[in-house]
Parts: structure tokens; C-alpha cells; sequence
């Protein structure tokens, strides 16, 4: 009988996947026009549109439940460059970072951007491709993510590279640091807990899940140090404000 319920929320969670991102492609396609007449091509209405579909998939599962705290640094975001930069702990963890409700791009695996009509919008919102191991890609990524700054977008990284399978941190690479320290921008540290339990690596079928979310202070950069000792201080504070979550009980409604 478990085995049944787990496949019967399996086929909703995969059926609200598709109509919402069917529904969230046509709303895209119709912001087009808006923004030729516009002259906006930031991707801010697109990416608009990603957080409503991620929060909607987040919300029409009943056994998922996010609480975010912190959300008074965000308010840091409105002027200056920023890199945003927490732990990565479930392939859906970029639907709970949608529960922030500020404009933001992020990294993403090349191959995402070929699912047909996922990839478009992704695209259309300005998301960053970046095929893993690649020098080239990974230059030209940076690039692209070096124009958002300068447009006023924050950045938006999993410095770990890929998801913990523990829920522990990984190593932090040093990337988003470099594109901060490039570019004149500020860390804002985000730590989440309990997302690992969403999609768990290799299985297709969601899991009862309560995840926290902390928006830590921000962090400047030290040009003494180095970039790893950089990224090590901000893991350090992400793994601080981490343990934290793992060991305080989950209270609060939904985000």
C-alpha cells in the first residue's frame, strides 16, 4: 500500500510539473512582445514568471513545507552587485530559493537548457548555461555572469558544484568568489536545511519534506586573502548558520 502511495504522489508531483511549466512557457512567450515594445531585455518578467512556477509546484504538494528567516538582508539586493551563494542539498532546491521573491540568475547545467520549452524560457529569464569541467564554458559563463551584475542582477550560486548527498557541505569552488572579487560585488550567504528530503538523488518520488531557510548577513570581500581562504570563510558561516537549522525544530507557516 505504501509502495502504491508513493507512486500515486509520484504521478501528481511529475502532472503538476508538466501543466505548471506548460502554463509558465505560454505566460513567458506572451511577456515577449511586452518587452520588444519595452526595450527590456534583463529578463526580469521571465524570471518573474520562474519564481510563480516554482512556488506554485512547491505549494500544491501537501507534504512540503518551507519556512524562510532573514528575509530583512534581502532588502541589500535593491542597489549595488551581489553574488548569492548557499548550500545545495536537492535538484529542487532552486524552487525554494523562488520563495525569496527578488530577481536573480543562476547557473544551470547546459543540458537543462535543451528540455524543450524549459530551456527557452530559462533563456528568455537570462539563467547562465555552463557545461561542468569545461574551461571554455565555464569562461564564457562567467562573462555572461559579469553582464547581469553590471545590470544590477544578482548572481545566483551553489558553489559546491553539485548537491551533498549527506546534507553535509561539500567543499565551496571558487568561483562565485571570483566573479564577486572581479566585479566589485558582495557575498549575501544563504543556508538551507531539509531540501535533500524533496527529490532524494536517484529516485523520482517526492518525500514529505520541511525545509529552513536563513538569509544570513552579507560579507564583504578581503583582497588579502586568497579565494579559497574566501570561500571557505563563507562556507563556514553557511555551515554555521546550517547547524543551526538541523538542530532547531521546524515552526512558522509556509514561505
Amino acid at each position: 500500500m505504501k509502495k502504491i502511495w508513493g507512486w500515486m504522489l509520484a504521478a501528481w508531483f511529475w502532472l503538476v510539473v508538466f501543466i505548471m511549466t506548460i502554463l509558465s512557457y505560454l505566460v513567458v512567450v506572451m511577456t515577449i512582445p511586452i518587452d520588444v515594445l519595452t526595450g527590456r531585455s534583463d529578463g526580469r518578467r521571465p524570471h518573474a514568471v520562474a519564481g510563480v512556477w516554482g512556488r506554485t509546484i512547491f505549494r500544491l504538494m501537501p507534504m512540503w513545507k518551507v519556512r524562510v528567516t532573514g528575509q530583512e538582508n534581502l532588502s541589500v539586493l535593491e542597489s549595488g552587485r551581489w553574488v548569492i551563494v548557499a548550500n545545495h542539498e536537492s535538484m529542487a532546491d532552486i524552487w525554494v530559493m523562488y520563495f525569496l521573491g527578488v530577481q536573480f540568475r543562476w547557473l544551470s547545467k547546459a543540458s537543462v537548457f535543451k528540455i524543450p520549452l524549459v530551456g527557452h524560457a530559462m533563456r528568455r529569464a537570462g539563467y547562465v548555461p555552463i557545461v561542468r569541467g569545461q574551461r571554455n564554458s565555464h569562461e564564457i559563463a562567467m562573462k555572461e555572469s559579469a553582464k547581469r551584475l553590471a545590470q544590477g542582477i544578482p548572481m545566483f550560486f551553489f558553489p559546491e558544484g553539485t548537491r551533498s548527498a549527506t546534507g553535509e557541505l561539500r567543499p565551496f569552488k571558487i568561483g562565485a568568489f571570483k566573479l564577486a572579487r572581479d566585479n566589485g560585488a558582495r557575498i549575501l550567504p544563504i543556508a538551507l536545511h531539509g531540501a535533500g528530503d524533496l527529490l532524494r538523488k536517484g529516485s523520482a518520488v517526492p518525500c514529505p519534506a520541511k525545509i529552513s531557510v536563513a538569509v544570513l548577513e552579507p560579507i564583504d570581500d578581503n583582497p588579502a586573502e586568497s579565494l579559497d581562504a574566501f570561500a571557505a570563510r563563507v562556507r563556514s558561516t553557511i555551515a554555521e548558520a546550517h547547524a543551526k537549522l538541523k538542530a532547531s525544530d521546524f515552526e512558522g507557516p509556509q514561505g
